[in-house]
């Protein structure tokens, strides 16, 4: 049974162990304010890990045919779009629906979702490449090629619930990760990347799009928070965890004021999961922050080059899907802490306290390593190799 974690690559494994036990002091850390047990937030989270690393076990050890069927992979998008349903119709937390509570624990299904839509599209684009037409017209016809729209149903249901919820975060990384897949499954870039550049010009020009349709009185949640990131000091009010991130990393400096002495984090309201970066920037300054991002950066780098040398479609798409994930998770993250980005509530992968970001990304990593195995196992003589040999001893 334990005969492939000898195949088990540790520059994957290591970091995310790493990450994972940082995370959970982390959490301890932050949630010592008025408003958290920090006893018991430590105890769940650390009961998250273990789970997590079960998980993480389990699609190890798994058969990799098992999530290429396409009746499971049917029957996970059924479940998560029931999920999300159950989430959409849920009571709304600051001001977005997307949680599902569960008693002790709540169940964010955004996060698997986005798990499962790299599993589907990286199925997808293995067994039916996109090829592209010549033109933007030859460009919409290859969408619409038999059998892509119906493909394209799930997909396009989940992104619009996740849009309806607002979570307009996921929703971003959502569709970044899945333009990255199109264009690593070796089509012509050149009518994605327009779009790229269109979207990220959109993003640059933000300030002037928001200031020049003047919605900083936009009743809109979503709007206020985009306005909130164009000019913070316009409502401090409403800005407060901003403004408040601010003053914690300015307050940590190089190497922090120590664990647990922070004096910010009884104001940040979501100070062990969106702003948990932020705390830690405080409290162990701006050593930690290289360290954890030196981490992600040595796992994301492994899935790529694991990724590059796989001969399998499916299997290459899987870890440039998951390498993106995180990338992206990570991007948006800190830059809503660093003011870089509106604040949307995204989680930073394995620091951030929180069972249903954790355990599901640790699947993913499970799986990641289960691919890498595969590539290591070791050469198996060929029987009729061997009758030569002995003949020739002869």
């Amino acid at each position: 049974m334990f005969k492939k974690l000898q195949r088990l690559d540790y520059w994957i494994a290591v970091p995310f162990a790493v990450l994972s036990l940082i995370g959970i002091v982390m959490v301890f850390s932050a949630t010592q304010n008025a408003y958290l047990a920090p006893v018991m937030s430590f105890a769940k989270q650390a009961i998250f890990v273990l789970v997590g690393w079960s998980v993480a076990f389990f699609t190890f050890k798994i058969n990799p045919k098992v999530l290429r069927s396409q009746s499971v992979l049917n029957m996970l998008l059924f479940i998560t779009t029931i999920l999300l349903i159950l989430a959409r119709l849920a009571p709304a937390v600051n001001g977005a629906h997307g949680w599902i509570n569960l008693g002790p624990v709540t169940l964010q299904p955004v996060e698997l979702a986005k798990i499962i839509l790299i599993l589907y599209f990286a199925h997808w684009f293995t067994v039916s490449p996109w090829r592209p037409g010549k033109g933007l017209s030859g460009f919409i016809r290859s969408w619409l090629r038999p059998g892509y729209p119906v493909k394209l149903l799930w997909p396009i249901a989940i992104l619009a619930i996740t849009m309806a919820m607002p979570d307009i975060g996921n929703l971003f990384i959502t569709l970044a990760v899945l333009t990255l897949l199109v264009l690593s499954s070796g089509v012509k870039p050149k009518p994605n990347l327009i779009l790229v550049v269109l979207f990220f010009l959109v993003l640059a020009f933000l300030p002037e799009i928001i200031s020049f349709l003047d919605l900083k009185e936009s009743s809109s949640y979503a709007i206020r928070r985009l306005s909130n990131f164009v000019d913070p000091w316009y409502n401090m009010d409403q800005s407060r965890q901003l403004l408040y991130s601010y003053y914690a990393i300015s307050h940590g400096g190089l190497f922090g004021v120590g664990l647990g002495n922070s004096l910010i984090k009884p104001y940040l309201p979501e100070s062990n999961t969106d702003f948990i970066m932020a705390v830690a920037a405080e409290e162990l300054g701006a050593v930690l922050v290289v360290v954890v991002l030196g981490l992600m950066m040595i796992l994301i780098g492994r899935l790529v080059v694991i990724g590059v040398r796989q001969k399998s479609q499916y299997n290459r798409l899987f870890l440039y899907g998951l390498a993106g994930l995180l990338i992206m998770q990570s991007f948006v993250n800190l830059g809503g802490v660093l003011g870089l980005l509106p604040i949307t509530g995204v989680v930073f992968p394995f620091i951030s306290g929180g069972g249903s970001s954790f355990v599901f990304f640790s699947a993913a990593v499970g799986y990641a390593l289960n691919i890498a195995a595969q590539g290591k196992e070791p050469a198996r003589p060929n029987p009729q190799d061997d009758a030569a040999r002995r003949e020739l001893k002869h």
